[in-house]
This record gives C-alpha cells, sequence and structure tokens, in this order.
C-alpha cells in the first residue's frame, strides 16, 4: 500500500513555489512548506497550503503572522486539525482521489497490472508508428489540441499563456510531451518531474485519427522515462467517476492504486470577514 506522506507532491516543491512567485503570487512559507496568500478585496487576503501534512503546520502562528481571514489547506491525510471548531470543510480545490503508480515495481509488473485493452491500445499505437518526444517549445501545438479538448469533453482549462508561463519556467521541471503520426501532432501533455514523483498535469488530444490510440503510448513513454531517471511514483492527478467519467476510465486503465485525500478545509481566523466572503461566493456562483 503507497504512503501517502512519502509521495513529493510537485504543488509543494520548490520550483512550484517559484512559479507561482513569477506569476505575481506572494508565497509564505512555514514548516517546510509552501503556502499561497492570496487576496480577496482591498488588503484582505486568506492563506491557501495545498497538499500539506496538517498536523505540521501550527495555524495559530501562521494566522498571526498574516492575518488571513482564513487558512484553506488540504491534508494528505487525517489530522487532529480537522476536530479544532475552527475548521469547516469547503469546496475541493484539488482533486479528491488520484491514481498513483509505484514505479519500482518495474515495467514488467506495471505493464502486468494494466487492463488487457489498455495494453492492446499501447502496442497498436506503437504498431501504427506514432512518435513520443520532448520539445517545451511546443507548447502551440499543445495549445490548440486543449481547444478541441475542452470543446469535446465540455470543461474550461486555464488561459493560453498560463500554459505558455508552464513551458517555458523551468524544462527541467515541467516537461511537454507529444504525440506525432504521419507528421501531424495529435496528442499532448504536460508533465511536473519533482522529488520522488513524475505528475500527470494537462493533456489533450486531436479528434482526428483517434484510431491510433496515441495517448496510450504517450503515457507509457512518458512512465518508462520517469522510471528510467529514478522516479518512483507516478501521479496521474486526479480521477472522478461522477465529474471525469471518460478520463478516469482511460487513466484507471493503467493500473496502480486509488488515493484518496480529506479534502479541502478552511481554518477561519477572522469569523466575520468569513460570513461576508462565504455569502459573496455564493451570490457570484448563483450569478
Amino acid at each position: 500500500m503507497i504512503e501517502i506522506r512519502k509521495i513529493d507532491q510537485f504543488i509543494q516543491s520548490p520550483a512550484w513555489s517559484l512559479f507561482q512567485e513569477s506569476g505575481g503570487f506572494k508565497v509564505v512559507r512555514a514548516e517546510g512548506y509552501f503556502l499561497l496568500s492570496k487576496p480577496l478585496w482591498g488588503k484582505t487576503t486568506y492563506l491557501y497550503a495545498p497538499k500539506v501534512v496538517a498536523d505540521n503546520l501550527d495555524f495559530g502562528k501562521l494566522a498571526q503572522a498574516n492575518q488571513p481571514a482564513f487558512i484553506r489547506f488540504e491534508p494528505v491525510e487525517p489530522s487532529q486539525i480537522l476536530n479544532d471548531s475552527r475548521v469547516i470543510k469547503t469546496i475541493d480545490v484539488q482533486p479528491a482521489q488520484t491514481l498513483i503508480l509505484d514505479l519500482s515495481l518495474g515495467l514488467e509488473k506495471l505493464l502486468a497490472g494494466m487492463h488487457q485493452k489498455t495494453r492492446y491500445n499501447i502496442r497498436l499505437a506503437e504498431k501504427k508508428g506514432v512518435r513520443i518526444f520532448s520539445d517545451n517549445s511546443r507548447i502551440e501545438a499543445f495549445i490548440n489540441l486543449l481547444k478541441v479538448t475542452t470543446d469535446r469533453d465540455q470543461f474550461k482549462g486555464h488561459s493560453d499563456n498560463y500554459y505558455r508561463q508552464l513551458a517555458k519556467f523551468n524544462p527541467e521541471f515541467i516537461k511537454l510531451f507529444l504525440a506525432e503520426y504521419q507528421g501531424k501532432i495529435i496528442a499532448a501533455g504536460l508533465f511536473a518531474f519533482s522529488g520522488n514523483c513524475a505528475t500527470y498535469l494537462h493533456g489533450a488530444s486531436s479528434n482526428q485519427e483517434r484510431q491510433v490510440m496515441a495517448p496510450y503510448l504517450l503515457q507509457w513513454e512518458v512512465i518508462k522515462a520517469a522510471q528510467a531517471t529514478g522516479y518512483k511514483y507516478y501521479d496521474f492527478y486526479g480521477i472522478s467517476d461522477q465529474k471525469w467519467p471518460g478520463v478516469t476510465r482511460f487513466k484507471k486503465g493503467f493500473g496502480g492504486e486509488v488515493v484518496g485525500y480529506p479534502g479541502t478545509f478552511d481554518y477561519i481566523v477572522k469569523p466575520g470577514v468569513y460570513r461576508l466572503y462565504k455569502l459573496l461566493r455564493t451570490l457570484r456562483r448563483l450569478i
């Protein structure tokens, strides 16, 4: 069984904190973690602590030093702080479940743990001559494919410039992999490589040439590259049978272990401000 606290979360890496700072966010460092200070209105802010071992954080000290309206945090495992009367469950920011491969098993066992159809689709893409390569300079190809993907699958992505900034920030940390077939890019993905874990961040594929199963080979080649360079885990970063049934079915075909997180919580520092925030959030969602 995978111990989730032993996995290095890219979202808690020094590289990710630098990326956030390059985008204009203030980063607060505490107990070895990186928290974002995010604006609400005027000088009112809140802190966001993604993927932390919450018992390692001193919430009272953070509140006193930064004076946020609240501290939003995502524990990777159950925590004593969740019993605090000042803590309430809120809407999840990061996915509540993910799928993780233990790369230390080796490639043969990883293949054996896949769904038979997934193994077949990987071999089919290889047979068809799909070529997988990494090149961050081809980010516009990814963006073009992503527009097709968001239209097809009915979800909202980030701005084009966000993906451009990701691709140019640090090519050792964020890598763009592409799948080429008969001279055309038909699938692509952005992946984070940090600590002991490689993470699948964003993927896109064409409506054309879907029969050659390029996304399957793309994932497998990245998994192999991560394993060959010493990464211990591969995180598909987000599954949900209800929200994303097709994507979840695709990811689960690669085997691995389903890991659940407790969710997203708010530690309330200023109750009056927090009530106003919740009211304004509700009104915004209704509008």
